[in-house]
């Protein structure tokens, strides 16, 4: 089931990088808890909960920068859980600004649909960045 849960998160960020918001969506349960909650400055640091809420997360965080270097590296899991390492370095459209963060990612996966995400990496350089 471990082996299982990771292929599905693996799934989920080559959707992801691909551009495929639609099919990444597909891999989110109906009452997902996707929580991005940091400091002001992001537009779209809050708690989404349900499918489509978390549709308007990546559109306005989408409009508002892209991924420069996304690299998921390492991947865990224990049960239902999957926790997975990585770096990141974005570009925020409005400001031209570049940050960058390693972060860790934790997913819990039920039925092979992930219902509960919560991400943790250097939100102030974001949120910073952000600020015209």
């Amino acid at each position: 089931m471990s082996e299982n849960n990771i292929q599905v998160v693996k799934d989920g960020f080559d959707r992801f990088l691909a551009g495929d918001i639609a099919g990444f969506l597909d891999l989110l349960s109906d009452d997902i808890y996707w929580d991005h909650r940091g400091p002001d400055g992001a537009p779209f640091n809050r708690l989404y909960e349900g499918r489509e809420d978390v549709a308007e997360f990546f559109k306005v965080f989408n409009d508002t920068q892209e991924a420069v270097l996304f690299e998921p590296r390492e991947f865990f899991s224990a049960g239902d859980r999957v926790v997975s390492l990585g770096f990141c370095r974005f570009r925020v459209h409005a400001t031209k600004k570049e940050w960058e963060s390693d972060w860790a990612m934790a997913f819990t996966i039920q039925n092979n649909k992930v219902t509960h995400w919560r991400i943790m990496f250097d939100m102030g350089l974001e949120a910073a960045a952000c600020q015209v």
